[in-house]
């Protein structure tokens, strides 16, 4: 059932490891990485409850020392302030260089970790445990690293690589439903931008995902680390092909930050981005009528029950305008030309921006 997929970037190259069931062999697996016998394991008090024992019950019969820092949950835990009480714990504890910090949840905390294990002593090693399925299939690979800024969304980060990515699909049968909502839409997300077989895939069993059915939740993981992988091995800092990822986020990141992190959650507003863009992909007759229902209809098929009413138009925009996309102040958008297809495009007018978001604001999806 276990399976590995290679991210391939010379001397920082590393597997994510896929599978059920795989808590007992992680330590083994550190051994296997040459990784020292002392680690720091970051969480949120959500995730420490289910997860925290038996990880550190493992890691100690290996011969492992442990510590724990739980902090809260919540977007608004990825800040500056929430890493620097980080660092003092791991100061005042004389955590060392070779020390292994052990991102153990979701993307929040992969990114709050990572950013961490980026910058404490110039970088430490980094192991991500990723906990929920947005984090298995999306935030966990490729080595972004961020905490959030007032006036942006992981505006002050790193590009920093793991030792390996440990994805148990085990730790998703204690998500609520917003967080699979979430994953799938990350996971939609793939098939458009690179692979029409993931999309159809999708169109058959979307709702066996919201199950999460494991068949089919291992076949999409293993379809979107591969396809990740394959875009961070060729281009690990975003210069060139990686940008494709960021379809439907342009739009999304405004959504989340609009509502103050509150109204959406990241994949919840990636979902609503996409349809968004790919209204704006219709309307420069990128793709036709046809193509865009397709898209929307496969959409709107996961339950986003957010209410969009509370977020403002004008308020979104001006998000929009500050995230780190924009490219010299011009918005950048990925944009679908097929189904497994996209293309960057820059200069899109406002008023069309404005079109596509009040389209998807003013109808509950």
């Amino acid at each position: 059932m276990n399976h590995q997929v290679d991210v391939s970037l010379g001397e920082r190259s590393y597997p994510i490891y896929v599978g059920s069931d795989m808590v007992s062999s992680f330590a083994a697996t550190c051994d296997k990485h040459g990784l020292s016998k002392n680690a720091v394991i970051i969480t949120d008090s959500t995730v420490s409850k289910l997860y925290m024992k038996p990880l550190q019950k493992n890691l100690h019969h290996f011969g492992y020392q442990s510590a724990a820092i739980v902090i809260p949950p919540g977007e608004h835990q990825k800040s500056l302030a929430r890493a620097n009480s980080i660092f003092t714990t791991m100061l005042k504890s004389r955590v060392g260089r070779k020390t292994t910090v052990i991102a153990l949840g979701g993307g929040v905390i992969g990114d709050l970790a990572g950013f961490v294990a980026a910058t404490y002593h110039r970088g430490v090693p980094l192991v991500q445990i990723p906990t929920t399925l947005l984090s298995q299939v999306d935030s966990s690979i490729g080595g972004k690293t961020a905490v959030n800024h007032p006036l942006g969304k992981n505006m002050v980060g790193a590009f920093y690589q793991p030792k390996f990515v440990w994805a148990d699909i085990e730790c998703l049968k204690t998500l609520p439903q917003r967080e699979v909502v979430c994953g799938l839409g990350e996971i939609i997300k793939y098939g458009i931008i690179s692979d029409a077989e993931l999309f159809s895939y999708l169109e058959n069993n979307v709702e066996n995902v919201l199950r999460l059915e494991q068949e089919a939740v291992l076949h999409v993981q293993a379809r979107c680390s591969t396809i990740k992988a394959g875009l961070v091995s060729q281009d690990e800092r975003e210069s060139g092909v990686r940008v494709i990822l960021n379809f439907g986020h342009t739009v999304g990141h405004g959504l989340e930050a609009a509502g103050g992190f509150k109204v959406l959650k990241h994949g919840e507003a990636v979902l609503l981005g996409m349809i968004a863009e790919s209204f704006i992909a219709k309307e420069l007759g990128m793709i036709d009528s046809a193509v865009f229902k397709i898209i929307a209809t496969l959409i709107r098929r996961v339950p986003v029950k957010a209410n969009l009413r509370l977020l403002k138009s004008a308020r979104i925009l001006k998000a929009m305008s500050h995230d780190k996309k924009s490219a010299a102040g011009e918005k950048r958008f990925v944009l679908p030309t097929k189904i497994g297809q996209v293309k960057v495009v820059e200069g899109i007018s406002q008023r069309l921006i404005l079109e596509s978001i009040e389209g998807i604001t003013t109808q509950q999806s």
